[in-house]
């Protein structure tokens, strides 16, 4: 079977610019490629988008979760904070792109407890794609945490105490 001359100069022309088509430029992230890339269909046609949560939840992780999805329905999605958790500062991570597409960085804290106290839905955020929610662990944590540590180095310490003084009885 034998190749026309313009097959053959069509399959060239092709082969020659599918790595241009392709190729991702250097040094360009998923988030620098505009908002409507950062949006999925879900099953349902619904729009998704991914957030993340890390620290002192249930299931830390991405989610996939709907468009307008605020902080409480996110925590909900990811088992809720578990009980040496922080809710009095839990921090969002909000990248977005300005208008001359450089990148804005803002932290927004967000006490859930005062919501929990007053219902004011205006102390909860809605998400945006890709903002990290960060879930800290309360001071009494860390505190018990350090204790726990003293107490297993002691334990090991009156060990080695022990084996010291029966080995020297003998």
């Amino acid at each position: 079977m034998r190749m026309k001359r313009s097959e053959l100069v069509l399959l060239l022309v092709y082969l020659l610019s599918a790595p241009a088509i392709f190729a991702q430029v250097p040094g360009r992230s998923d988030s620098d490629r505009g908002t409507a890339s950062q949006y999925f269909l879900g099953s349902e046609d619904q729009v998704l988008m991914p957030v993340n949560v890390w620290g002192f939840v249930t299931k830390p992780g991405q989610y996939m979760v709907p468009f307008d999805t605020d902080l409480i329905s996110l925590l909900s999605f990811a088992g809720g904070p578990r009980e040496e958790a922080k809710i009095t500062g839990i921090r969002v991570v909000r990248t977005s792109l300005s208008q001359n597409e450089t990148a804005q960085e803002s932290v927004i804290d967000v006490d859930v407890k005062k919501f929990l106290e007053t219902g004011r839905s205006d102390l909860v955020p809605v998400l945006r794609p890709g903002d990290t929610i960060v879930v800290s662990g309360t001071t009494f944590h860390f505190v018990s945490k350090f204790f726990d540590f003293a107490w297993r180095i002691a334990a090991i310490v009156q060990l080695f105490a022990l084996v010291d003084y029966y080995t020297r009885e003998e």
